[in-house]
């Protein structure tokens, strides 16, 4: 397994501490306070030296530096020129390949699987294949996207968005979390496996994947937590990943102890070791006002200040 970026090692007290935020802003002011166009930002990865977030809702890609706010070097939003609606981003440095995730959509046949939207570089579209898992239906499926070199082979790796890969209240059962990986295989992606995250995993939902430096990191929204496991150098095949059952974080809550971080997506690390995360669009008939305040968001946290 290839590694890519640093992230820090975490300490067995640290089970369930707050994450320390460092700075957040909205993506409309980043952009220049344009409110007319809802961002809902859904995916995020670093890479060659900027933060590539992609949105549920459009086809554009915003690039920016980590350090936005002295950087001299202004946002860019890039039309990918593709199918767009993404729920997660990530690049194989090996290939120089960016990989953007489409969580369901119609096939020929009738029937609902993932698809993958493959660029250079540079972003000029390659091409756009499916991921061969079938979900259920339409924008419920893999919700986060990594990729993974294991034996000499690349493979993506996607995040059921319900436990056991199941909707509704069956995936709302904590412990059951899942990674469906799949190889190249011509112009197709075959499914290779399911992998099981370990028990000790209890979200209610899971919404971003990241995996880096033998290390493997899943936010959930609902529960609105990071956990990070550690991945074995040589592990004998993929269902054979992880050296133990990890540690859990919590985003920041309010005074009372309530989520504030109610539609954080999307996860990736920045070489000195701080976290990003973006957030979803607030949604009024199902949420408290108190989302609407960090939503449509990018923001950055370190590990409690014990563990790094």
């Amino acid at each position: 397994m290839t590694a890519q970026r640093e992230v820090p090692r975490v300490a067995a007290d640290d089970l369930a501490s707050e994450l320390e935020l460092v700075r957040e802003a909205r993506i409309d002011d980043l952009l220049g306070g344009d409110r007319r166009q809802p961002r809902e930002a859904s995916g995020v990865h670093f890479a060659n030296g900027h933060l590539h977030v992609v949105f549920d809702n459009t086809a554009e890609i915003l690039r920016l530096r980590p350090d936005w706010d002295s950087a001299g070097e202004a946002p860019v939003l890039m039309d990918s020129q593709a199918r767009g609606g993404y729920e997660d981003i990530t690049y194989q440095p090996d290939a120089a390949r960016w990989y953007c995730l489409i969580e369901a959509s119609q096939t020929p046949a009738g029937t609902y699987q993932p698809g993958i939207d493959e660029f250079d570089a540079s972003f000029r579209l390659l091409g756009s294949h499916w991921l061969e898992y079938q979900v259920k239906r339409e924008n419920k499926g893999i919700e986060g996207l990594s990729t993974l070199r294991h034996h000499g082979e690349d493979y993506l790796l996607g995040l059921c968005e319900g436990n056991a890969c199941k909707s509704g209240s069956a995936g709302r059962e904590p412990g059951q979390g899942r990674l469906q990986a799949f190889r190249r295989a011509g112009d197709r992606w075959e499914h290779a496996g399911t992998i099981r995250l370990p028990r000790a995993v209890q979200f209610a939902d899971y919404a971003g994947l990241d995996v880096s430096n033998h290390t493997m990191s899943v936010v959930s929204q609902v529960s609105s937590a990071l956990w990070i496991g550690r991945l074995k150098p040589e592990p004998r095949d993929l269902g054979d990943l992880f050296e133990d059952d990890g540690r859990t974080y919590l985003f920041p809550r309010n005074r009372t102890g309530r989520i504030v971080y109610c539609n954080i997506e999307g996860v990736t690390w920045l070489p000195d070791g701080t976290l990003v995360v973006v957030s979803d669009r607030y949604k009024p008939d199902q949420q408290s006002a108190r989302c609407r305040h960090k939503d449509q968001s990018i923001h950055l946290f370190r590990l409690p200040t014990s563990s790094v």
